[in-house]
């Protein structure tokens, strides 16, 4: 039988005719050319997609006939795949202090953001600005590889208005992981209690 991988893993071949006897295909998976092979999966249809595997990473497959009776025929040639890493779009959406909108500030995002689509820059403070949605809250919406750990913070457009705790103190950069989920569309929800050298953290 002729053994096509078409995209991401998915896995196609010509299916088995005229035999009443069918029931369907096992699909054998290796790390390495030439197996050993293990059974990811026995189908009814001549299409599989394997999704448990890590962004690129190669795989190699085979697949062979099984019958009513589970006999199996003897296994077709190996097709490799490499594993795609998939797009996630995440939102930010940040709630900030009232005290915001007086400053005349944007409110920006900074951290590893290089890691992400579009070329942007790492921990410039400045560089990446959200979309005000009103008086305290700001929102922006960035792409990047599934798996992808994020570090950052808010700002007002520099260092000397960078977000700070509820008691003024200094906090920790935030982490996130970009998560595919079941659509690719992931939702940061965050909370800025104060800015640097902003009332109640400054003049």
């Amino acid at each position: 039988m002729l053994f096509r991988a078409v995209s991401n893993i998915s896995l196609a071949w010509d299916a088995v005719s005229g035999d009443t006897t069918l029931y369907g295909y096992e699909v054998l998976r290796s790390n390495s050319s030439g197996g050993p092979y293990s059974t990811v999966a026995t189908v009814t249809t001549n299409a599989y997609t394997d999704s448990s595997v890590t962004g690129g990473a190669t795989y190699y497959y085979v697949v062979r006939a099984v019958d009513l009776s589970f006999n199996r025929s003897g296994i077709s040639n190996e097709v490799s795949g490499v594993a795609q890493l998939r797009k996630v779009n995440v939102t930010f959406n940040v709630t900030v202090p009232a005290t915001t909108d007086a400053t005349g500030f944007s409110v920006h995002i900074a951290g590893t953001l290089n890691l992400l689509d579009g070329s942007l820059p790492q921990w410039d403070p400045g560089a990446t600005a959200l979309t005000k949605i009103d008086s305290t809250h700001w929102s922006i919406m960035l792409t990047g590889n599934e798996g992808t750990q994020l570090e950052y913070k808010y700002t007002l457009g520099s260092w000397d208005f960078v977000e700070k705790g509820s008691a003024c103190n200094e906090i920790a950069n935030r982490q996130l992981a970009l998560s595919y989920g079941t659509n690719g569309t992931q939702l940061q929800t965050d909370v800025v209690p104060n800015w640097r050298n902003v009332s109640p953290c400054g003049p």
